[in-house]
């Protein structure tokens, strides 16, 4: 496989991933569907372990020549508390229930101290021993679950809990993930999850909701409402994510695909300032006018406008304020 094909390939999967990440958000708004359900639990079943396993696999490995940078982590802790203020200053203005917790966040921002995070940890124990490293990581994420104050603090619950793809990426490379996901028979057996997860989450959707905060990674087993649930049930979650991630890789094309490099290319900016916008749609009563006046048609409306969102948030010009922070940045850093 060429190297341009590889690169096409990872650019059509993070617009994959970044289209249902803010579709996944869009849908989360109306619970009370049983559709809405249903396309919840299957994008929560696959979206931020993939997103957060490319993450680590395209990490550049730290060597003499490359050394570790700590502007990375930073910038993300930054954005993440720009993306915390903007969200307060938007609840405030819209008369909602706003908290600003310098140390806590049940939202989205979660993503961005867990990302630097990662790139710290992964620093920290680059020398050790990988498989031991990754056991470990996978028995403190279920473990973690028995704990109740291992919650939103800090990030701890999530940042636990998905490390262990981060690091799975970070110790694989795209010569193997591909040696292995375009084998023919793994494709032919992918169109087969992807089938069978659809039809479940869509048919037995009553009986599997509650399992979807197993998939977000932040509750304790005990705020779960699932019967006795425990590590067995996030060990289950894990296969699960595992095994429609490697469908989707399998079945991503590729071709390069215009449309799909403007979005792959500039995902952080579409994360940070989807949301924003998102809470605007909802307390300003635009959602819920798309839902009263639609008809029967809401719900593809509603979902085109996810789609149409995650575009023109895509244009380079849109992520010029965080380029600016990250020029801003770089300037301090070299002044101290």
């Amino acid at each position: 496989m060429s190297g341009n094909q590889r690169v096409c390939i990872w650019d059509n999967l993070k617009c994959f991933l970044m289209l249902s990440v803010v579709i996944g958000h869009f849908v989360n708004q109306y619970p009370d569907s049983s559709f809405m359900r249903s396309m919840s639990i299957i994008i929560y079943s696959y979206h931020m372990p993939l997103f957060i396993f490319v993450g680590g696999l395209l990490q550049k490995r730290w060597t003499k020549e490359r050394p570790f940078r700590w502007d990375k982590p930073v910038y993300y802790i930054i954005l993440g508390y720009l993306l915390k203020i903007g969200i307060y200053v938007i609840k405030v203005a819209f008369g909602e229930e706003a908290v600003f917790s310098l140390f806590t966040d049940t939202g989205i921002p979660w993503y961005m101290f867990a990302m630097a995070a990662y790139m710290v940890i992964t620093f920290g124990i680059r020398k050790w021993n990988p498989k031991v490293c990754l056991t470990v990581s996978v028995l403190l994420a279920l473990l973690a679950g028995y704990v109740v104050q291992i919650g939103s603090f800090l990030y701890l619950s999530r940042i636990l809990v998905f490390f262990p793809f981060y690091y799975a990426g970070y110790l694989l490379d795209s010569e193997t993930v591909f040696a292995f996901t375009r084998k023919r028979w793994v494709r032919v057996l992918s169109v087969f999850v992807i089938a069978a997860g659809v039809f479940v989450s869509f048919y037995w959707i009553d009986d599997i909701f509650s399992i979807i905060r197993m998939f977000t990674g932040r509750n304790a087993y005990a705020l779960i409402r699932v019967a006795n649930c425990g590590w067995q049930h996030r060990a289950l979650c894990y296969g699960i994510s595992v095994i429609v991630s490697v469908a989707i890789i399998s079945l991503m094309p590729g071709r390069r695909l215009a449309w799909a490099e403007a979005v792959g290319k500039n995902t952080l900016q579409i994360y940070f300032w989807h949301r924003l916008i998102l809470y605007i749609m909802m307390f300003s009563g635009f959602c819920d006018a798309v839902r009263a006046y639609c008809g029967p048609f809401w719900i593809p409306v509603y979902l085109l406008l996810a789609v149409a969102l995650t575009f023109v948030l895509a244009p380079d010009i849109v992520g010029w304020p965080l380029r600016k922070v990250k020029e801003l940045q770089m300037r301090v850093k070299d002044a101290l």
